[in-house]
């Protein structure tokens, strides 16, 4: 027998439908996708303070134009 904490998908569509009603955003760092290494290390030694997200800095830029 299996299971998932994550919720169901109704559940989980309720909690991103509640954190967009009251503007709930991610605690997060964007790192650039070329210091994975680094990010792997600063994560192995503690020194992450929030969620790591690398990004492209390729499509950043697509995305702006």
């Amino acid at each position: 027998m299996g299971g998932s904490m994550i919720g169901s998908p109704s559940e989980i569509a309720e909690m991103l439908e509640f954190a967009a009603k009251n503007d709930i955003h991610p605690w997060i760092e964007e790192r650039d996708l070329s210091e994975a290494n680094s990010v792997v290390v600063d994560m192995v030694e503690g020194k992450a303070r929030y969620r790591y997200v690398l990004v492209n800095e390729k499509h950043v830029e697509e995305l702006k134009a």
